[in-house]
């Protein structure tokens, strides 16, 4: 999972330029984006990996960025308006952000997972830390299981006694 204190922010993306998916985008000068294993979006609360598959200046003020799986206009302009972020590792800046509270992932299993509302979710069984962002595995009450990422600007609340977490889950995720 990609935490806020895990990135910084090094431009914006503007508007979709052409109809192959290309991004004109606005990158701090002192950036050199051949040396980013990818940047970073804030997608709905959640830091996203983008991998650059190209990228060319477009004058002195702007670069066109052609992103992974972004294939026309329309994907473009979902990424559009949106800060750009790449990970301090790769630009050579020192993360001293430690695990404040000491609670792990795996401290979570078995917990109920409830949502924002309070309505009980599912069973935590399990987790997920091989990705970019961190994905439990929750155990449905008809013995299904789904993947639910979690970060800390998504939980509302955990309760240790009661061995509950409430989670803020994206409208529509238990749809899929």
């Amino acid at each position: 999972m990609i935490v806020e204190s895990e990135i910084s922010a090094i431009g914006r993306t503007l508007k979709p330029h052409g109809i192959n998916g290309e991004i004109a985008a606005t990158v701090d000068a002192a950036v050199d984006l051949d040396g980013l294993r990818c940047i970073v979006l804030d997608i709905d609360g959640i830091y996203v990996p983008f991998f650059i598959r190209s990228y060319r200046s477009r004058g002195s003020e702007a670069v066109l960025v052609s992103i992974d799986g972004v294939k026309n206009e329309k994907d473009a302009a979902a990424l559009c308006g949106l800060d750009i972020f790449a990970l301090n590792s790769d630009l050579g800046v020192e993360n001293d952000a430690g695990d404040e509270d000491g609670l792990y992932m795996s401290d979570l299993i078995d917990f109920t997972l409830k949502d924002q509302d309070g309505n009980k979710i599912g069973t935590i069984d399990g987790y997920n830390d091989t990705t970019a962002n961190t994905l439990l595995t929750v155990r449905l009450a008809d013995g299904t299981s789904v993947y639910i990422p979690i970060a800390d600007e998504l939980i509302e609340a955990i309760d240790m006694k009661d061995r509950t977490i409430s989670l803020q889950i994206p409208q529509g995720l238990l749809d899929l």
